[in-house]
């Protein structure tokens, strides 16, 4: 049946370029739903493009064709559904105003090559401003009719922390799921192009994963400097492609070096505590040892203060005796003499 529709295609595609070559001095402009319209000469400087089907299965053929300004280059460009160009090549338009360019023929699915919607552009190398883009769609299978396909969901959720410690483990952990449903491979390529980048600087996570669980993979991870990576997970599975991606900082000092310096610094800081509370004490005690002291000295003081009073009052009262004597001596001598 497929080489049939072929044939019939084949047909199909000679009788169309007939027919532009019979209307060059028209223009076919390529609508969003791809059903052609003729417009007047004032739109002839632009060329218009077609495909030969929308819905791309392995071992189908892509044939580029349409109409353009004569002798102009075609740059034919393939996008893929990462936004990537995998494919580029060049088509002449001839001296009629058509081209015909047998573009490529799609391989198996692989990690270049992954289902999905692919975009198609074609720009005119004499005039920047014609170009055309289309989106097509590799599929699995054909379903009911060649604009329908199988279309399936791969999803790569990526999960790992945000600041890590340079050169010591970190465990990053993906989950895929296919349809919804959890993945179990153990395929080399499953999640083998999935790497770590900064800058220049490419750390390859090949071979570094290990099943946690059906559908849950997780690596242990090194970060030789510091600085900020970017971690992608990918995964290829049955033909599609999917990715997650994280930013990771790594720094020599993180968050657990900082919790454990304030841990040293609070450590410190009771052991000074401590030593101040005893300092403390043992000046309390000096000085509570002090006082002691120099109130047994006052007291001291004061019963020397009491002996020597008991002391010098008698010798006072001597004196004071001795004095009253010799004034009346002196009294008697000087009455005798009148």
């Amino acid at each position: 049946m497929r080489k049939l529709y072929r044939i019939f295609f084949t047909i199909i595609l000679l009788i169309d370029l007939s027919l532009l070559i019979d209307h060059s001095s028209v223009n076919y402009v390529n609508e969003a739903s791809h059903d052609f319209q003729i417009l007047p000469n004032a739109y002839a400087a632009a060329f218009n493009l077609k495909i030969n089907q929308r819905v791309f299965v392995p071992n189908d053929t892509l044939i580029v064709y349409g109409s353009g300004v004569p002798n102009d280059t075609l740059l034919i460009s393939l996008i893929d559904p990462g936004e990537r160009s995998i494919r580029i090549d060049f088509t002449k338009v001839n001296a009629e105003g058509t081209f015909f360019k047998e573009f490529m023929l799609w391989p198996q699915p692989n990690k270049n090559f992954v289902f999905g919607q692919y975009t198609l552009q074609v720009s005119s190398t004499a005039v920047s401003a014609n170009n055309e883009e289309v989106k097509i769609i590799f599929a699995q299978g054909l379903t009911q009719s060649p604009l329908s396909a199988e279309v399936h969901n791969l999803i790569v959720k990526l999960d790992s922390p945000t600041l890590v410690s340079t050169k010591e483990n970190f465990r990053i952990f993906v989950q895929v799921t296919y349809d919804g449903a959890l993945v179990d491979s153990d395929l080399p390529e499953f999640l083998g192009s999935s790497h770590i980048h900064s800058g220049n600087q490419t750390i390859n996570l090949a071979n570094k994963f290990a099943k946690l669980h059906e559908g849950i993979y997780y690596a242990d991870v090194v970060l030789p400097n510091d600085g900020t990576y970017i971690i992608h997970a990918i995964a290829f599975h049955k033909g599609y492609e999917s990715h997650d991606s994280r930013v990771v900082t790594a720094s020599s000092t993180t968050i657990g070096t900082l919790q454990e310096s304030v841990s040293k610094l609070g450590t410190e800081l009771d052991r000074t505590t401590n030593q101040v509370n005893t300092t403390k004490t043992e000046l309390s005690k000096v000085v509570e040892d002090a006082r002691l002291s120099i109130q047994d000295d006052i007291q001291n003081a004061q019963q020397a203060s009491g002996q020597l009073n008991s002391i010098i009052l008698p010798v006072l009262v001597l004196i004071s005796i001795i004095i009253a004597l010799q004034i009346s001596l002196f009294a008697r001598i000087r009455a005798s003499y009148r």
